[in-house]
């Protein structure tokens, strides 16, 4: 069977992708405590990069203040960029477009990595997950040198080789949290209205055009992740976020990585709409090319999104388990598909110890990634 999802794909600024398969980031915990990169982190992306189309490194954060967890991938400083290169150079040389997910942790952070322990948010609003700290809220300063801070990051990721960044938006990270009306309650510029609440993110996302436009070529890629709904009151909701999708898709941007508990899930604070969320936002992005983020693992599961219109499958645990699964599948071997992990296979699939103990505690009767709990800032596939 031929799968349409194996065919190439046009960026809308040129560039061709290979095939439709996307490794998302994932959080592998292994960079050192400066936030330099490792072999160990070297060695993983090698191995999973013959398949792919495009491959999103782990978030990095772009400033010492955003900061998210211990082993961290560092974009923050110049002396960062020959570590970025490593990865950047071994992902092109398996055949993959190396992209660099950049990030600004917030209120969510682990106490223990960020500046002094004291977490960063619009509001002085904690997490809403129990025993979470209440956040300093940032200043009108810090928000903008902040912005200013992804522009500098994505200078570095040109610099190392990367092909592209993509802006970190989702999983309740600091610009969805500026997103939100639960973590923003502030009533300036960046606060309190819809439009006021989309301004950080875009201000971001500006900020990155401006850059590649200056220091970058027309072929640099930028994204943009984000998440529709979050389980608060109040809290984001499917129409404001589709609604931002759309701001977003006015400027000139390549692709846009919707991150779900499961690509084909309708929303969840909305249970009595069935429509799938991905079609939702099809209906806005234009042109723009949709990557979908989900519980994703079957070329079945590929293809039917493929063909409903996404452009890419973004598959994170699968090619955790399975790093030649686009392989296997030009190959005609489905059947030799892994989709269970065993701790033998460890180092045969060259997983850095931090995801490994990671894994182990996770899944203590067995390590079938067969179900998803839903979003939690401690898993490896966000």
């Amino acid at each position: 069977m031929r799968y349409k999802f194996l065919e190439s794909f046009q960026l809308p600024n040129g560039v061709i992708v290979k095939n439709r398969i996307v490794l998302p980031p994932m959080t592998l915990r292994s960079s050192y405590a400066t936030g330099d990169v490792t072999d160990a982190e070297v060695d993983f992306y090698r191995l999973r990069s013959g398949g792919p189309g495009m491959v999103i490194v782990e978030m990095a954060y772009v400033s010492k203040l955003g900061k998210s967890y211990v082993g961290q991938i560092g974009a923050d400083s110049d002396d960062k960029i020959d570590g970025l290169k490593k990865i950047a150079d071994v992902i092109k040389a398996q055949g993959a477009l190396p992209i660099l997910q950049l990030s600004f942790g917030g209120r969510i952070a682990q106490q223990e990595a960020v500046l002094d322990g004291q977490l960063v948010a619009p509001s002085q609003v904690p997490d809403h997950h129990a025993g979470m700290p209440i956040p300093r809220a940032l200043t009108s300063d810090e928000i903008a040198q902040g912005v200013l801070d992804f522009g500098l990051a994505t200078q570095r990721a040109i610099a190392a080789g990367f092909a592209g960044v993509e802006i970190h938006g989702a999983n309740m990270y600091l610009i969805q949290q500026f997103f939100s009306p639960h973590a923003n309650q502030r009533q300036d510029q960046w606060g309190g209205s819809l439009e006021r609440r989309m301004a950080y993110g875009l201000a971001v996302l500006d900020e990155i055009i401006a850059t590649r436009d200056q220091y970058g070529s027309p072929s640099f890629i930028v994204g943009y992740r984000q998440s529709p709904e979050e389980p608060t009151t109040p809290g984001i909701r499917f129409p404001e976020a589709v609604q931002m999708a759309e701001v977003i898709a006015q400027r000139p941007i390549d692709y846009f990585h919707l991150s779900l508990k499961s690509a084909s899930q309708s929303p969840f604070m909305a249970k009595e709409d069935k429509e799938p969320l991905f079609e939702k936002y099809l209906s806005v992005l234009g042109a723009v090319p949709l990557v979908v983020a989900g519980l994703i693992r079957t070329p079945a599961q590929v293809e039917a999104l493929v063909q409903a219109g996404i452009a890419g499958a973004a598959i994170g645990r699968e090619l955790i388990i399975e790093p030649n699964w686009v392989q296997k599948v030009m190959a005609g071997d489905e059947l030799g598909l892994r989709y269970a992990l065993s701790p033998l296979d460890f180092d045969l699939l060259k997983i850095p110890k931090p995801l490994r103990q990671w894994l182990l505690t996770r899944f203590k009767n067995g390590l079938v990634m067969t179900t998803d709990a839903g979003f939690d800032p401690q898993m490896p596939w966000h």
